[in-house]
């Protein structure tokens, strides 16, 4: 096999724009070096390709070159491992649903491989003999139907043959098509994927209440899921998808989906090609290079949380004492090596089979996992990136352990838990002789800083009998973002003395990086010279940093790109690759904050992220705070240290997101870090990245409430969460101590652009009245709509707009310096303040992503959290806004 790169090499220069769409998904402006080039070949796409093309394949199973240059054969077969194959011996078919090769068999004309050509889902034409209504077949999906197993050729084969060398994955999906009969004698049919003649994985897929075993050993299933585990292969190589009668071939309709990836070297990041790597040369727990990925292999101590819902924990948020690695050597057979707890302790456990071939049901390159007999050690699989960048992933996992009979009844199966920078996305159970045996986790490309966890947590239920658990998970770079960390380190430190300032990013672009030093966080920026002591370079260190008070505040990075382990600690790398390593000054200097600032090259809304962890490791301290700043307001901060005690309950590592910040050409995004009272221990890693958003740029109005000043205008003059640094108009609503108050046609914050919106207020009993504050130097937090308590209640309302168009409305909340303690309910959904904006690091600002009703109105209230009083300040709501319309001029004549 070849071995896989040394290094993820970014392009020299890009200098096409980078977009991510405001859900996350990224998208390409132009095709770029900096996007992934692989190539998906779809089995459905290219049978339909192939039918819909005016010169279909013919029944002798000619090759067919689909239009991604994928080739492809129909075949049938009569043993297991398509030894021996033959064409199909009848003509093609074709309809206005389906289109195929058809076959020569009693039962609906089979053998026979079919495509949805319609273009959407359909069950028609699918119920072959069963008793129920028809599972629906997807566009584009295939409808297979074996052959009888004692007449000759009954495995329908769907062979593709490798075009070139290189990285390949593949994917299957298979269910039953005829639905949940009530015949319990038909056994289903048995689906299987051979890579050169050796089995991957097979199972048998049935949902006509089918209570007997299978004829092949395989997993029983409503829905089986495969992925073969990326792998090199040399051109003319073979996959075969197959699809065969177990036992009787009666309402063996099947659907099936046979994908292939050809994988873009240096972009993809393989669980079991990882682990395989690194059992076959190092044996390392974590183990992690810039090529393969970051990967750790952990337990964690479930002790005090209920089994069956989502613990208490977060997996990227742990104790030294919740998780420990598995550190024990482990062979699960001769093939399949890892780690498990320790030597006295078999379970848990986590493997891979390093072999060519299939090993206990384990396919080459796939992980095997199995939780603790006492139910309190789960196990887990961490990801983190070496890069930043848009990611995508897909994950199946499936029981390998395959109890059936009675021993099912207590074979309950594992949950699964698949979390992303923390936040849970889904879990599902996992468990043989179910409707569940095989479970595929996808989550759409997003931007993901380098090294933040991606994790998959395997827990069992209330029996961990049979609970072994197959694992593949394949994580893509689709897109490639403008990223600190690999700047800094491709920077030519050997002859290089004093980099200059600032430097381009690797991408290019005219995007630039660089590093210095403030007061404050948001404070003015002194560029940080080139000036380390000690043996940084030595340990392949290089960076900025300060020579004086202990070379602090300073910034460098790893430019061997390797991860570097802490020797005896549970789950974290002393520096990973790409990532910056940071320490502020002590709080009183002038240059105590450390600041990473990056330049953008050009007008547009951008999404920023970075990650941050404790690497001092030290439990007596305060730790950092990380803030990300544009124009000098902190659209979201974290403190980060050692949570090793109750007294301290900042998280050991974060994630900061900076999304839609509107930015021109040349603005500075920053991301500070503030050593909070102490900077002993203070070691912090850090990655930061961004990317500029897609789509047209939306409109923004802003509305000031008991604004200072007179007139239409308030005097507050600063940028609100949303529009550019010099739409900084505001419409003023100042109430008069009525019932009511409203503020018409309101101007977008460009200042001059006229909108018919309107917003208005209401308060459920008494006079809207505003309220002032000492001066904090913002007019917009020094002035609000005062709630008294919980039942003083504030109904506002902002229409004209377009009907039932999406809208993101942001509320202020702050008296003067302070949170304003407010709860807005908006479309069902009730928030307190959850982010930081004009006040520094101050919570005073909530998010609603809305749609306006079938008037074109948005309505919401707002009320005092407490006693205390809370605070309404204003509001900006962005999106796109109907024409103005004057008002009408009307002349009555009496």
């Amino acid at each position: 096999m070849m071995s896989l790169q040394t290094e993820n090499a970014l392009p020299a220069a890009i200098f096409g724009i980078l977009f991510v769409a405001a859900s996350a998904t990224a998208v390409a402006e132009n095709a770029t070096s900096g996007s992934s080039t692989r190539t998906v070949y779809d089995g459905g796409k290219a049978l339909r390709q192939n039918m819909t093309s005016g010169a279909p394949i013919g029944a002798d199973g000619s090759t067919y070159t689909d239009g991604n240059g994928g080739r492809w054969q129909y075949l049938l077969a009569d043993d297991a491992l398509a030894t021996s194959t033959a064409a199909f011996g009848k003509s093609v078919t074709s309809g206005n649903t389906y289109r195929g090769i058809g076959g020569n068999s009693s039962v609906s004309g089979a053998p026979f491989i079919h495509v949805n050509v319609s273009g959407a889902a359909t069950s028609d034409g699918v119920t072959d003999g069963a008793s129920a209504s028809a599972e629906p077949v997807d566009a584009d999906e295939l409808y297979i139907h074996p052959g009888d197993a004692g007449s000759g050729y009954h495995y329908v084969v769907l062979r593709f043959i490798v075009p070139e060398a290189g990285w390949y994955s593949a994917f299957l999906t298979a269910h039953d098509l005829n639905g949940a009969g009530s015949a319990t004698s038909q056994a289903g049919a048995e689906v299987r994927l051979l890579s050169g003649g050796v089995l991957q994985a097979h199972g048998v897929v049935a949902l006509e209440n089918y209570t007997g075993g299978t004829s092949c050993g395989a997993i029983l299933t409503r829905r089986f899921d495969f992925q073969m585990p990326v792998r090199w292969m040399e051109a003319g190589e073979t996959l075969d998808f197959m699809v065969g009668a177990n036992g009787n071939h009666a309402c063996d309709a099947t659907g099936l989906k046979a994908v292939v990836t050809q994988e873009d070297e240096g972009r993809f990041y393989d669980a079991g090609l990882a682990m395989a790597n690194n059992m076959t040369n190092s044996s390392l727990n974590p183990f992690g290079t810039d090529a393969l990925g970051m990967w750790y292999y952990f337990s964690v101590d479930a002790s005090s949380t209920s089994l069956g819902g989502f613990p208490a924990w977060a997996p990227g948020n742990l104790t030294k004492t919740g998780v420990a690695r598995l550190l024990e050597p482990h062979e699960r057979n001769a093939a399949t090596k890892g780690f498990r707890m320790t030597s006295a302790d078999t379970l848990p456990y986590m493997c891979v089979n390093v072999s060519t071939s299939n090993a206990g049901d384990i396919a080459p390159g796939e992980l095997v996992t199995h939780p603790c007999a006492d139910l309190t050690r789960w196990t887990a699989l961490r990801f983190r990136p070496p890069r930043s960048g848009i990611y995508s992933a897909s994950i199946v996992l499936r029981d390998i352990a395959r109890a059936s009979g009675s021993a099912a009844a207590n074979a309950d199966g594992v949950m699964v838990y698949l979390l992303v920078s923390e936040k849970l996305v889904t879990n599902k159970v996992v468990a043989a002789e179910t409707s569940n045996a095989t479970a595929h986790f996808t989550f759409a490309p997003r931007l993901v800083a380098a090294n933040e966890p991606i994790d998959i947590v395997v827990s069992p239920h209330s029996n961990y009998a049979s609970d072994g658990t197959g694992i593949s998970a394949i994580f893509r770079r689709e897109v490639d973002v403008f990223d600190a960390g690999p700047s800094l380190a491709a920077l030519d430190w050997a002859t290089a003395t004093t980099p200059a300032h600032p430097f381009a990013d690797a991408l290019g672009g005219g995007a630039t990086w660089d590093f210095g030093t403030s007061a404050s966080a948001g404070g003015t920026f002194t560029t940080m010279p080139y000036a380390f002591t000690g043996d940084w370079n030595a340990n392949g260190y290089a960076g900025y940093g300060i020579a004086a008070n202990g070379g602090v505040p300073r910034v460098m990075v790893a430019t061997n790109g390797l991860a570097n382990l802490y020797s005896g600690d549970n789950d974290f790398f002393k520096m990973a690759p790409n990532e910056l390593w940071a320490h502020p000054n002590s709080s009183g200097s002038g240059t105590k904050c450390p600041v990473v600032r990056a330049t953008v090259p050009s007008d547009g809304i951008y999404h920023a992220r970075a990650y941050v962890r404790d690497i001092a490791r030290n439990n007596s301290v305060d730790g950092v705070l990380l803030n990300i700043l544009v124009g000098g307001c902190v659209a979201a901060a974290e403190t980060v240290s050692i949570d090793g005690d109750s007294s301290n309950p900042n998280p050991r590592e974060a994630v900061l997101d900076g999304d839609r910040l509107w930015l021109k050409a040349g603005s500075a995004l920053d991301a500070a870090l503030d050593p909070t009272s102490n900077n002993a221990n203070d070691a912090t890693g850090m990655s930061v990245c961004y990317a500029r958003e897609g789509g047209a740029t939306p409109r923004v109005v802003n509305v000031d409430f008991a604004a200072a000043g007179s007139g239409l205008v308030s005097a507050f003059t600063g940028r609100g969460r949303e529009g550019w640094g010099d739409w900084t108009t505001w419409n003023a609503l100042r109430p008069d101590a009525s019932a009511s108050a409203e503020f018409i046609n309101c101007k977008e914050a460009d200042g001059s652009t006229q909108r018919n919106a309107t917003v208005s207020l209401a308060r459920s009993s008494g006079d809207v009245l505003g309220t002032g504050s000492a001066s904090t130097g913002s007019a917009l937090c020094d002035s609000w709509i005062a709630s008294t308590g919980t039942e003083d209640i504030y109904t506002f309302t902002i229409t004209k707009l377009k009907k039932s168009e999406p809208y993101t409305l942001y509320l202020y909340s702050a008296k003067g310096n302070a949170t304003g303690n407010a709860t807005f309910t908006v479309g069902g959904a009730s928030k307190g303040v959850e982010n930081t904006w004009s006040l520094g690091t101050t919570k005073m600002l909530t998010c609603f992503d809305v749609v306006s009703d079938a008037r074109g109105a948005i309505t919401g209230t707002f009320a005092a959290a407490d006693a205390g009083g809370g605070a309404f300040n204003g509001l900006t709501l962005v999106g796109d806004f109907p024409d103005y319309k004057s008002p009408a001029f009307v002349i009555v004549v009496r």
